[in-house]
């Protein structure tokens, strides 16, 4: 029996392989529901590269040129911060935060976090929690849904549940069931229950004050609170509360009724910094538009907010779209709305992260993701309010590459999302901004102060 031909086989094998490849290659990319097939180049890494664009051309209106975006009164930053830029008229964008800091000893002052999956589970807010907690005082995780998809590696809480029904901005929804404040409607079942459960965290290892947010519900509403207590719960307005327990180290809740819509408890502390974390995987931000005014203002009357962050982008970028004018009309609509519903709250844009994409084999940030910064840019000047561009702050250009390779890794091989390490990291960046910004409204107080005694011993004097 003749010996058969390995390396004629193995030459065969090789030039038919090379030949698919080429077959491959000539195939233009196309999209098939959600898989994008991304063309074949097995000299990707010896072709020559198109040098990375340094400067990118925007388009407004008819003018081909670039028009820098800056704020009406630009303040210096010092290195190593990306200061956060104010387009409000007077640049008092920051003052509701920066003036109730001065008292967080003797109230609580709230920060809200509207978000993607890019800070679910917590990965960036409690390291930043932990930091303003431990400057301004306070204590406790803050605001947490009934149900999550993230609760089993979120670790600033222990939180589990059985038997309810969910509706979500991103989900199913219901006119029956109006959205709260945080994007979900929770609906109790037979047999339901809640479980929180206090962490190992400095400022998270008891659970403070307790207070839960519900819709208007008839007389026969109530929560059995560990259970043997129960309580009736009343109220007529869009968003009710009710505090429920202090300073425990765990609480289990279950609901009688055959009607209601729960929005979700907050634990926090009657003074210092509290953040809360409204991340809903999948939502580009727009979709804060299904939820009324009336839900925001009812809401901020029983839980006002200093400082709101509106953080998404995750979900709008595209390697294909470079026209994000639409998306830009979209979020005015959601921060027109957050201005009305809460209008003694900072609010801050939040520019996209940086974003990596696979270009001829190789890795790096994903351009148009410059174009949507430089829109979420326009819709923050446009209204008035703030901008932090996290991009720069993260370091620019292929920041998500570099973070990939690190060692420990602080993103995943997503070249999308952060690790913990890398949470910490943002966390760390957006606290020295924070900061720093108080310094400089101290400093600024602080010339105020001196100037109009000045004044006063001139006039004394005259």
């Amino acid at each position: 029996m003749q010996e058969p031909n390995y390396i004629k086989n193995s030459v065969l094998a090789t030039f038919g392989l090379i030949f698919c490849l080429g077959l491959l290659y000539a195939v233009p990319e196309f999209d098939l529901g959600s898989f994008h097939y991304r063309r074949v180049n097995i000299l990707g890494d010896v072709m020559e590269k198109k040098p990375a664009a340094t400067e990118t051309k925007f388009a407004l209106r008819n003018d081909s040129t670039f028009i820098e975006i800056k704020p009406p009164h630009e303040d210096r930053c010092k290195p190593g911060i990306t200061c956060i830029e104010d387009y409000s008229p007077d640049s008092s964008g920051m003052q509701a935060y920066l003036a109730a800091l001065d008292s967080a000893d003797q109230q609580v002052v709230r920060i809200a976090y509207f978000a993607d999956s890019y800070v679910e589970g917590d990965i960036m807010l409690q390291p930043l929690r932990d930091t303003l907690q431990q400057v301004y005082g306070g204590s406790g995780v803050g605001f947490v849904p009934i149900t999550s998809e993230v609760a089993g590696f979120r670790m600033s809480i222990i939180h589990k549940f059985d038997n309810w029904t969910t509706y979500s901005m991103v989900g199913e929804r219901s006119n029956e069931h109006p959205l709260g404040p945080a994007g979900f409607a929770f609906v109790p079942k037979e047999e339901n229950q809640v479980t929180y459960k206090a962490s190992r965290y400095r400022h998270l290892n008891t659970l403070p004050t307790a207070q839960l947010f519900y819709k208007k519900c008839g007389s026969a509403c109530a929560v059995v609170r560990n259970e043997t207590d129960t309580i009736g719960l009343t109220g007529e307005k869009p968003v009710n509360v009710i505090n429920l327990a202090k300073n425990a180290q765990s609480l289990k809740l279950s609901f009688i009724t055959d009607s209601m819509d729960l929005y979700g408890i907050s634990f926090e502390d009657k003074h210092g910094v509290v953040v809360d974390n409204f991340s809903m995987r999948g939502n580009s931000g727009t979709a804060l538009n299904y939820v009324s005014e009336e839900m925001y203002r009812s809401f901020d009357e029983v839980h006002s907010y200093r400082l709101i962050f509106l953080s998404y982008g995750l979900n709008v970028a595209s390697e294909k779209q470079t026209d994000y004018s639409a998306y830009g009309k979209s979020m005015t609509r959601v921060v027109e709305r957050m201005k009305a519903a809460f209008p003694n709250s900072s609010i801050v844009l939040v520019g996209c992260s940086d974003r990596g994409a696979n270009v001829d084999g190789d890795y790096m940030t994903m351009e148009n993701v410059k174009l949507l910064i430089r829109e979420q840019r326009k819709v923050a000047a446009k209204n008035g309010i703030c901008f932090w561009d996290m991009f720069q702050a993260m370091g620019g250009d292929s920041t998500m590459v570099r973070w990939v390779n690190e060692k420990p890794a602080l993103a995943n091989s997503d070249y999308t999302h952060l690790t913990f390490k890398g949470g910490h990291r943002i966390a760390d960046l957006l606290a020295g901004t924070l900061l720093y910004e108080k310094e400089k409204y101290d400093r600024r107080k602080k010339l105020t102060k001196k100037k109009l005694v000045a004044v006063h011993q001139i006039k004394v004097a005259s």
